[in-house]
């Protein structure tokens, strides 16, 4: 029997600046949530319908890097899933989240003023020139095995 996967990869951007919290001493955690697109047709027309997931980022690396993580920057989360239970009151709650193992920010929304290569915390070099993704087209009504 093969082992279980449990492994998560996401590109979107955060919807708030992301927070930094200390709960023991010398051990940062960073949370934030980031919005990712799914594109849907609809008829002729194309509809952006926004998810959003909420991430979790232990570490040293993650208090340095949490300083780049500001409102509308593009990251690429890789981490795994998991899932948090509990009761309240007599109703039970589930909520899932993503425990990142690497986070890259990436970009400035283009609207927004400043520079738009990847922060000094990225492990690789920024390109000069990503691609936009934001009006990619949906082809998955053409794969024939869904």
């Amino acid at each position: 029997m093969a082992d279980d996967i449990n492994k998560v990869i996401q590109t979107g951007r955060l919807t708030k600046a992301a927070e930094l919290k200390y709960p023991r001493d010398g051990f940062a955690v960073v949370n934030f949530t980031i919005a990712v697109n799914e594109s849907k047709k609809k008829g002729d027309e194309w509809t952006k319908y926004p998810n959003y997931f909420d991430v979790t980022f232990t570490g040293n690396y993650a208090a340095a890097i949490q300083k780049s993580l500001s409102k509308g920057i593009e990251v690429t989360v890789s981490g795994k899933l998991h899932q948090d239970r509990w009761e309240k009151d007599g109703q039970k709650y589930s909520k899932i989240i993503i425990v990142a193992d690497n986070v890259k920010p990436g970009r400035l929304p283009k609207e927004s003023t400043g520079d738009t290569n990847a922060p000094a915390y990225s492990s690789e070099p920024a390109p000069s020139e990503q691609p936009d993704f934001a009006d990619s087209q949906d082809y998955s009504d053409e794969i024939p095995f869904n």
